[in-house]
């Protein structure tokens, strides 16, 4: 009489899989996190030069003959209409910056955390950089110039 043999896997032979395969996906899992927090970065990086950019913008424009300018904190960069910032003004735009990223850093001119475009010209007295990092890093950084000449880079 012949015996019926079964072939399967082991329970050794599961459990090696499947901790194989719970390595592989702590990596690559680890992978896409890193990716995720200087995608936010490089993101943040470019809607604070588009604020500036926007208000420069506006000024040349001499949109409701004002000069506009960009006030920096930690959590947050708001565009502001007038000569001087003011936390309660009805036309200010809030942009909130992303909860992975924070402003670490601003080095204007003169010590202040506005930048104001003066009519005409496009020029601010406030030239300098601001600088973005990871919350959770100070490491990973991203710097934005602002030239006398009003432009970013």
């Amino acid at each position: 009489m012949k015996k019926n043999r079964t072939r399967g896997f082991t329970l050794i032979e599961m459990l090696v899989v499947l901790s194989i395969g719970a390595i592989l996906l702590f990596m690559v899992s680890g992978a896409f996190s890193k990716a995720t927090y200087r995608e936010a970065l490089d993101k943040q990086t470019a809607i604070i030069i588009s604020l500036l950019e926007q208000a420069r913008s506006q000024t040349l424009s001499t949109k409701d003959d004002q000069s506009y300018g960009v006030h920096f904190e930690a959590t947050k960069a708001v565009i502001f209409s007038g000569t001087t910032y003011s936390a309660s003004a009805p036309s200010n735009v809030v942009e909130l910056v992303n909860p992975l990223v924070r402003i670490s850093t601003i080095t204007l001119a003169g010590g202040v955390s506005d930048i104001l475009f003066q009519r005409l010209t496009g020029e601010t007295s406030q030239s300098g950089t601001i600088t973005l990092s990871l919350a959770a890093s100070s490491t990973q950084t991203k710097t934005i110039t602002v030239f006398a000449t009003g432009l970013t880079q």
